[in-house]
């Protein structure tokens, strides 16, 4: 493999990386603002779930609170997780560019 198509894999995977990046802390704002609405709604009014096409009624808030908590404990892991992946990226494509700096 040419030094080029190194350089381009890594970029490629730094890219791909950054999108699941922000894809990742967008949905963790989504959820966030979802409890946070859910927080505030009145006890007395239904709440609904959307799965697929369809609306569900929701029996219990507090499941529906604890469900989206897990949501988002998991996608911050997730993203802690691609935080270091694109950290390690970024290294190795500084030491390539290096390496291909000293060669030449």
């Amino acid at each position: 493999m040419s030094d080029a198509e190194k350089l381009q894999n890594i970029l490629r995977d730094i890219q791909a990386t950054r999108q699941q990046l922000m894809t990742t802390s967008s949905q963790i704002r989504e959820f966030e603002v979802t409890l946070e609405a859910l927080s505030n709604h009145e006890d007395n009014k239904k709440i609904y779930r959307q799965i697929g096409a369809l609306l569900f009624e929701v029996d219990n808030k507090e499941d529906m609170e604890t469900q989206l908590n897990t949501s988002i404990t998991t996608l911050k892991e997730h993203l802690a997780l691609l935080e270091n992946q694109d950290e390690e990226l970024k290294k190795i494509y500084e030491k390539t560019v290096s390496e291909i700096e000293n060669i030449n």
